[in-house]
């Protein structure tokens, strides 16, 4: 398991009538006793009880069908914060609930509670001066005290906030390590191009979007109701491009006029000119600073109609034409899209670069090259709102919510195929292509996405969808049905778990699927490329044997040292193997042998003893001998057969020539004795 893992015996057992799992032999996690007030939207919360006492504590049971922010939960473990949820300790044990292995994150239990179970409630809002003092000035600090950790939360929303104290007087900010990257966040608390995106593609974003996220939060506690009035979903969305979220999110609410600076800073739509958090302390220190107007979205003469919707700007034809794809592609293709840049809202140059790419399609071998419509109009939708996510099909996500976006659809049995596509077609460059400023954190970025797409486009186990998910998503546990019941993090865990799985799966299968070989060939550290090309032989005995050798490197590299259980299984499957040998004698040699190296449970010992060098070429070499000894005495047998034909020939030539001089001296005989006669 990852650091800090406690799914050995000696981390992690069950205990009493309910089930409890004692975590680091310390921690005791009850199933029976949840704690539905403090759960997360993907994460079930449980009653600890600490065997050496101390401050209550609660478990979080995340869930197993999403990507773990091990990274973030590692980096918090154990840290003191005053205004954020304190992460005690995490691990990997078996759960009963779910009847499998997943991650437990233990946190400090607010005892008052969480400020709000949902954003649909409404509360009287405090007065100024108790709300900077018990809400503002703390999550100020909650805000630093996690920058200052490396820490961007993206789940920052009224729903997250807790009260450590029954007074309800010392707010913290909650989790944000049980779901991917701003997964549960309401798409009001997030900046527009990220809640355009899918819960799953928004990526791990930055501390620009969280300042945006705890405006949002501030706002609700400063008018005690949801902001945006009645909007939801799309609806909000449009509301926000065509008047900016500031205004949009406050509408006719009524809260101090010193706040609207704050507001205003905090919740304008260039991230580039978002308050960050050195602005909102000196605020907060007493300096007022120079207040931000959200330059308007730049509104159309006349409406554009699609999909009974009437849209006046560029970045609101982009969401529509992407709400609407299977109705959009014509507009597009026939020029109505361009037109309407042009002419009702003189966006000349957008204009031409929609025009280039409908014109890139009629190119002969257009979809040869991978253009087709699909492809222009996610394109066209790129060159509308350069800040949204990549739109393609059914597919929503900005660049680096790639990874999660993939393991989510993959964990939860969605449909990959229009994230592959768009892969496929490139549209992360796209994306690329079309923003104003340059990131140079992008460029490992983009040659991360070239890697994939060359991994996409193979085939064979080892590559395909299954090499990116665990390219792109470093704490996806291993998916394999084989091993998927155990949490599989680290490489280091995947041989143990196939050898307790091969107590219960066919013994004719392979321990080794597409998911497995991936899982290897992205987490291993070392090159394994030609076992991988060995496994994927068609031939039977090359491709046990690449299995095989797969294997045994990782028990030869990692441990441990006896695996009875997965030796037994890939023993009844070297048949092959031995079959591949010409003697007859070292194969039932081998066939004697193999029992014995089963039972030892060394593969590296299973792989030389099938697979020895000199064993291989001695077989070849007496192969050859055999081969050349059988050739030398069919061409005995052929030279003999050849020589009985050829003296058949030679017999029949001569009596054919003595029968022509026989015939010959008997007429000249019989002329000689006619003259001889004539005389007398």
């Amino acid at each position: 398991m990852a650091d800090g893992g406690a799914a050995t015996q000696t981390n992690a057992a069950v205990a009493g009538s309910d089930g409890a799992v004692v975590l680091r032999e310390r921690y005791i996690i009850h199933p029976g006793r949840p704690l539905p007030d403090l759960n997360s939207p993907n994460a079930l919360a449980y009653a600890v009880d600490d065997r050496r006492g101390g401050r209550p504590l609660f478990a979080l049971a995340l869930a197993p069908d999403l990507p773990v922010r091990l990274a973030t939960i590692q980096s918090m473990r154990g840290q003191q914060f005053a205004s954020v949820l304190a992460l005690i300790d995490y691990g990997f044990a078996y759960w009963p609930p779910l009847g499998r292995e997943t991650v437990l994150v233990l946190f400090e239990r607010p005892s008052g509670g969480r400020l709000i179970a949902s954003l649909e409630e409404t509360f009287h809002p405090l007065s100024d001066p108790d709300y900077q003092k018990i809400i503002l000035r703390p999550l100020v600090q909650g805000m630093e005290e996690l920058k200052g950790r490396g820490v961007v939360h993206r789940a920052i929303r009224p729903t997250n906030i807790f009260f450590m104290d029954a007074e309800r007087t010392r707010p913290v900010i909650g989790e944000c390590i049980s779901a991917p990257p701003a997964f549960d966040q309401p798409t009001l608390c997030e900046p527009l191009e990220s809640a355009m995106s899918l819960p799953e593609g928004r990526g791990p974003g930055t501390y620009a979007d969280d300042m945006f996220a705890f405006g949002v939060t501030l706002l609700y506690i400063l008018i005690g109701r949801r902001p945006g009035g009645q909007l939801r979903g799309r609806d909000l969305i449009r509301a926000r491009i065509a008047n900016g979220s500031f205004t949009a999110l406050t509408g006719d609410a009524r809260f101090p006029i010193a706040m609207i600076e704050v507001l205003r800073g905090l919740l304008i739509d260039d991230s580039q000119q978002r308050w960050d958090l050195e602005a909102m302390k000196l605020w907060v220190a007493g300096r007022r600073l120079s207040p931000i107007l959200a330059k308007p979205e730049k509104r159309a003469a006349r409406p554009f109609r699609i999909g009974g919707l009437e849209v006046m700007s560029r970045r609101d034809l982009a969401l529509a034409l992407a709400d609407h794809w299977d109705q959009a592609t014509a507009p597009v293709m026939d020029g109505q899209v361009e037109v309407w840049l042009r002419r009702a809202l003189d966006e000349k140059e957008v204009a031409e670069a929609v025009a280039e790419q409908v014109r890139q399609a009629s190119f002969p071998g257009a979809a040869t090259n991978g253009v087709t419509p699909d492809s222009v109009l996610a394109r066209v939708c790129l060159r509308l709102d350069p800040q949204g996510p990549i739109r393609f099909k059914a597919a929503r996500f900005l660049p680096e919510g790639l990874g999660p976006a993939l393991a989510v659809a993959s964990m939860r049995g969605k449909d990959v195929r229009a994230i592959v596509e768009s892969l496929l077609r490139e549209m992360p460059e796209a994306w690329f292509e079309v923003q104003t400023t340059f990131d140079p954190a992008n460029v490992s970025l983009i040659s991360q996405i070239k890697q994939i797409r060359s991994h996409l486009r193979l085939p064979q186990p080892g590559f395909g969808v299954e090499r990116c998910l665990y390219e792109l998503n470093e704490s996806l546990p291993c998916l394999s049905p084989l091993v998927a019941s155990e949490y599989v993090l680290e490489i280091e865990d995947l041989l143990p778990a196939l050898d307790r799985a091969a107590k219960q799966v066919d013994a004719k299968s392979w321990p080794a699927d597409r998911h497995i070989v991936a899982f290897v060939a992205a987490r291993f550290r070392f090159d394994v490329d030609k076992q991988i090309a060995a496994l994927n032989s068609p031939q039977a005995d090359t491709s046990a044997l690449g299995l095989l050798s797969l294997l045994a490197v990782l028990q030869w590299k990692l441990g441990p040292e006896a695996l009875p259980g997965l030796s037994g299984w890939i023993g009844g499957l070297v048949a092959p193997i031995i079959n591949s040998y010409h003697n007859r004698d070292v194969r039932k040699s081998l066939e004697k042998e193999v029992p014995k190296l089963v039972r030892k449970g060394s593969l590296p010992d299973l792989y030389n003893a099938l697979d020895d060098v000199e064993a291989r070429q001695k077989d070849l070499d007496g192969f050859a001998w055999a081969k050349a000894e059988y050739a030398g005495a069919e061409q005995e047998i052929l030279d003999m057969e050849a020589d009985a034909a050829n003296r058949e020939t030679q017999a029949l030539r001569i009596g054919q020539q003595s029968a022509a001089v026989v015939s010959v001296m008997i007429g000249l005989i019989t002329v000689c004795v006619f003259l001889a006669l004539q005389v007398w």
